[in-house]
């Protein structure tokens, strides 16, 4: 289900229109990553919880010169 299909589901059950369905969604993903960020766990009833996983930052293999190829 893509992010435009939940938005259109909000709307028609919730009796507003699909742009306000669409802030709604924007502002709820936004909170939910804004608290993995902080390291804190979303619990989300049906579906489960999210847990913070931290990741080492990936390492970029150097780029050959052209001369190098």
């Amino acid at each position: 289900m893509t992010k435009d299909e939940l938005a259109r589901r909000l709307a028609s059950e919730s009796k507003v229109s699909r742009a306000v369905a669409a802030d709604q969604l924007d502002t709820l993903i936004h909170d939910i990553l804004r608290r993995l960020r902080q390291g804190r766990p979303v619990k989300l009833p049906g579906l489960g919880t999210l847990q913070p996983k931290s990741r080492r930052s990936a390492r970029l293999a150097p780029t050959l010169r052209r001369e190098e190829r």
